[in-house]
This record gives structure tokens, C-alpha cells and sequence, in this order.
């Protein structure tokens, strides 16, 4: 069922799922979901008529998976035979980390949205350079983070050999480290530093700006990316919120509530920088008409995440079918 031209079609979580995230927890059924996939892997293939030319390479679609579903890269494999286009795995870190306290992901079905304090749970860089064997048919990304620029230089060395490209992660809401980035002066020292070293498509991705005077700044903070010979952004990460229902009391939240912030922030990356940018939507987009909604608004490619933890595996293949069958590609 494709969303109505004029309205935004309503996704929630399937019974069975939610019923299971009350038993298990949503953290410890995600992670039975991805073991058992890896186990028992699908293989779907996108519709023909979706390919586009990006800075990665040739994608078989533009519907990619956003960082955060696969922290470890170990899930991979599994994930690139869903349909996607692209799949960001990580984030990772120079040093092997455990995360937030839990709880920490809950639902929030009324809303269509995932509220998440990981706190970046991972098993390294280098251990995902040893452990990852590569994929056919999908590009694959590697999100990388780190608490100073020295870290984010070596992380990013570290990876870039082993996958497609590299996303730059600076706006996780709960990894004080990476706030302190967010600064244009910080973003071009870190670009700078970057540039002798780069053989990989970059992007960096940037906080949601709720104001007037931050979407000004994400502005800024793209340009000198941009200027300094990096490929472009990802917009944008999660939204800071309260959430008592997790352990640290806080958290980012994904889902429906992004879509309008990622609209207006995509639109004046575009008018402003032009097409010199290579722009990765992500945040709210459920089905194939929000998809062709960031499209249009000057996206290249989308990336989706709440969307298969609300309509489950087959999200990238529903979603490319809406944007052929709506005819909004």
C-alpha cells in the first residue's frame, strides 16, 4: 500500500513483534532477528529501473540501510541480499566499546519511531577490517567515530580499504566526543587531515537542525566538508529527546518525527552547495513516497532503519515497488 499524494501513510509495528519486544526486550530481539538471518538469509532482489550512478559506484537502488541496525559488521552478508542498494554498517571506533547501560532502545509505536542510547556499542575497527570478507551486488559503508580527530583519521585509514566508502559520524546525541566536532573550524581540521589519506568516498553526518540559526551552522559545517574534497553528507542522525523508559534517561530518536527536519535540511543543503554535494538522506522515511519525497527534495540516495524494525525485512523491496508503482521515479 503506497501513501496517498497528499498524506503520509501510517506504518506500526507488527503484533507478533511487538508482543515479542515485551518478552524479550527490543535489543535482545534484534539480536536474535540478526543471528537468525544470518543463519537463514533471504534473498530478494530490487525491481529492475532503480539503478543510479553515485560516487560509490553503480547501486542496483538508491534505498540503502542507515548505520545503527548491523553496530558489529558481522551481519552484513545477510543484510546486502535484502535488496538494498548500499548498507552502512557500524559505527566503529578505534577501540572496542560496550555502550550505554540498559535499557537502551524502546518503541514508541504512536509516534512510528525508536527511541536508542546505545552509546556505540562495537567490537573495534580492526576487528571488522579482520573479520569482514566483503559482499556481492551492494556497496558497502562503514561508519566511523572517535573521541578526537587523531582517532577519526586513523579509523577512517584503518577501513577505507576493505569497503565502498566511508560516513563520518559527528552528531551521535549521546557521545559527547563527537558533539564537541560539530564546529566548521573542527570539520575542515578533520577534512584537512583527511585529504592526504582519502581513496574512498566521504560523507559526514550531520545532527538534525531544529532552528533557523542550526540549520545555518549544518550549512556551514557541510561546506567546509565539501571544500576540503570530501564527497558529501548524510542527513541527518537521530533527534536528541528525554526517555525516561531507558536507562541513562535520554537518547535519540528515529522514525516518523525526522521526516519534516530531514525535508528542510536536504532542500537548503541543496540550494546552498549545489550539486557539487552528494547528499544520503535518512530520517522518516517509511515507505516509497516519503523515499521519493527526499528524492525530489535533492537527495541522491535515502537510508531507512526504523522502517525495517516497523515493516520488517522486506522494507527496501516495499518500498523500491512504492516508488515504481506510485510512478514518483
Amino acid at each position: 500500500m503506497v501513501a496517498p499524494k497528499q498524506g503520509i501513510l501510517s506504518v506500526r509495528i507488527n503484533p507478533a513483534v511487538k508482543f515479542l519486544a515485551r518478552i524479550l526486550g527490543p535489543e535482545l530481539l534484534h539480536g536474535a532477528w540478526l543471528r537468525l538471518l544470518k543463519s537463514f538469509p533471504l534473498e530478494l532482489e530490487p525491481p529492475r529501473g532503480l539503478e543510479v550512478e553515485t560516487r560509490m559506484g553503480k547501486l542496483r537502488s538508491p534505498i540503502g540501510l542507515a548505520a545503527g541496525y548491523d553496530k558489529s559488521g558481522k551481519y552484513v552478508g545477510a543484510l546486502s541480499k535484502l535488496g538494498f542498494g548500499y548498507v552502512v554498517v557500524g559505527s566503529f571506533t578505534l577501540k572496542p566499546r560496550k555502550g550505554h547501560p540498559k535499557p537502551r532502545l524502546a518503541y514508541r509505536d504512536a509516534e512510528q519511531a525508536v527511541v536508542n542510547a546505545m552509546g556505540l556499542p562495537n567490537p573495534g575497527v580492526r576487528e571488522f577490517v579482520k573479520s569482514f570478507k566483503g559482499v556481492t551486488g551492494c556497496k558497502v559503508v562503514a561508519s566511523i567515530t572517535g573521541d578526537t580527530l587523531e582517532e577519526f583519521v586513523e579509523c577512517f585509514a584503518t577501513v577505507q580499504d576493505v569497503v565502498d566508502a566511508v560516513e563520518v559520524n559527528v552528531s551521535c546525541p549521546t557521545h559527547e566526543a563527537s558533539i564537541r566536532m560539530r564546529r566548521p573550524e573542527t570539520v575542515r581540521e578533520l577534512a584537512e587531515g583527511l585529504r592526504g589519506i582519502k581513496s574512498k568516498p566521504a560523507y559526514i553526518k550531520i545532527p538534525p537542525p531544529l532552528t533557523p540559526e542550526e540549520m545555518d551552522d549544518v550549512c556551514r559545517l557541510v561546506k567546509a566538508w565539501v571544500d576540503c574534497g570530501m564527497d558529501g553528507v548524510t542527513a541527518l542522525n537521530t533527534l536528541p529527546v528525554d526517555a525516561p523508559e531507558l536507562a541513562l534517561g535520554r537518547g535519540g530518536l528515529s522514525g516518523r518525527p525526522l521526516r519534516p527536519i530531514m525535508l528542510r535540511t536536504v532542500r537548503r543543503i541543496r540550494e546552498e552547495l549545489g550539486e557539487g554535494v552528494e547528499i544520503n538522506a535518512v530520517g522518516g522515511i517509511m515507505t516509497g513516497r516519503d523515499a521519493a519525497d527526499a528524492l525530489k527534495a535533492g537527495a541522491n540516495t535515502v537510508q531507512i532503519m526504523t522502517a525495517m524494525l516497523f515493516r520488517g525485512p522486506r522494507a527496501p523491496i516495499l518500498i523500491a515497488k512504492e516508488l515504481i508503482s506510485d510512478k514518483v521515479w
